[in-house]
């Protein structure tokens, strides 16, 4: 038995007895496929026990920030605006860069679940979800941790069990948690690398760990465990700067797609459409419509997508802010209907899912109307998200 459910076992009796809240469990980067390939028995055993999606489709551009927002809002990020982990604010004159500009509120639209839980007088703690640190709408969760990627995994699961264990009137009905392991390691040396499938197994056993220590406090709560996106291998680094004339122009890499903001994009688009072969070119304006990436002004005037899963990176003159780590072995951030490695996972366990059921594909979009259903709350109208691309998993 480990220490976490010896610790919430002798610690439950002290709670008082109240509806149990929602766990959200998020393993960044943990692809749909991992469990299965690694025979994580945690994971596999909580499909067994509930309910989960073939796989988890994310927004596009796949990566951290856009959906783990799309999650939190069920907005696609063309109406989140957090469009990217970098990408330009003309109206504002400023970059957004994620490691620096993240915890500014003006940066997210839409209104984030936590956001909305305690709008109802649903308590939320969120240890580390990009935005909850923002004050968006000049309002923070009850409980919430600054990102500092130093602290120990050991360290956030005690905080959602101190969370759980609070009394009611102050325990959260809402908390969220998230570990970043397995993500690191596949971007620094790829998905099939030993020490990913080493991080894939303790973050698994971990898992298995909060949901049993958790279980032990509420025995009849339902507990989410999803991922914002996958991973795959790279074919490498390209770098375009010598291309085009870039003059003019803002970059915003994304390592997976660069997006740009140009005084003369026509002229841009032709020289890089002429001299780079190995990319599509794209007007904002003309962005293919499934990637859902048109209605927002942040989007660049051009967005430039390897063919292949290429990092690819443009340094226009003059600009600082653009440059990439080309030594990355595993990247995501493409298209998630080209590449099914984008994908990542959704699992539901407790009394409000099913059990032993697997549904189709849904999209990062839609976890936010199942959480309201979870927690019993109205979600806003106009959505991207869908309920009914989820509903199956549900009793």
């Amino acid at each position: 038995m480990s220490r976490f459910l010896v610790w919430a076992l002798v610690l439950s009796g002290l709670v008082l007895q109240a509806a149990p809240p929602v766990l959200v469990i998020a393993l960044d980067g943990f692809r749909w496929d991992y469990a299965e390939r690694e025979k994580a028995s945690n994971l596999l055993e909580l499909k067994q026990q509930g309910a989960a999606v073939d796989s988890l489709i994310p927004a596009f551009p796949s990566t951290t920030f856009p959906n783990f927002y799309a999650i939190a809002t069920g907005l696609y990020p063309e109406h989140h605006n957090v469009v990217g982990m970098m990408f330009r604010d003309r109206g504002r004159q400023k970059n957004f860069q994620y490691w620096r500009d993240s915890s500014e509120g003006a940066w997210y639209g839409g209104t984030p679940i936590w956001l909305l839980a305690e709008q109802h007088g649903v308590k939320a703690a969120t240890f580390f979800w990009p935005g909850t640190d923002a004050g968006i709408q000049g309002r923070n969760p009850s409980y919430f941790k600054k990102y500092d990627g130093r602290i120990p995994n050991e360290t956030r699961v005690k905080q959602v069990l101190d969370w759980l264990q609070l009394p009611e009137g102050q325990r959260p009905g809402l908390v969220m948690a998230y570990f970043s392991d397995v993500d690191g390691k596949g971007h620094a040396l790829g998905p099939d690398a030993p020490e990913t499938r080493a991080a894939i197994a303790a973050l698994d056993e971990l898992t298995g760990e909060l949901v049993r220590a958790a279980r032990a406090i509420h025995p009849g709560m339902n507990i989410v465990v999803l991922s914002d996106h996958g991973m795959t291998a790279v074919a490498g680094h390209l770098n375009l700067t010598s291309r085009a004339d870039f003059k003019g122009c803002v970059a915003a890499n994304e390592a997976p797609m660069t997006m740009l903001y140009c005084d003369d994009p026509e002229r841009v688009r032709a020289e890089l459409i002429r001299n780079a072969p190995e990319v599509d070119v794209y007007r904002r304006a003309e962005v293919p419509a499934h990637l859902h990436y048109r209605d927002n002004p942040r989007i660049g005037d051009l967005v430039v997508i390897p063919k292949t899963p290429l990092i690819i990176e443009i340094v226009p003159p003059g600009d600082t802010d653009s440059k990439v780590i080309p030594q990355l072995k595993g990247m995501h951030g493409y298209d998630p209907e080209k590449y099914r490695d984008m994908r990542g996972i959704l699992i539901g366990v407790g009394p409000a899912f099913q059990a032993g059921k697997t549904t189709d594909a849904a999209r990062t979009v839609d976890v936010f109307p199942l959480l309201c259903r979870l927690l019993g709350l109205t979600p806003p109208a106009k959505l991207d998200g869908d309920l009914n691309r989820v509903k199956a998993l549900l009793r």
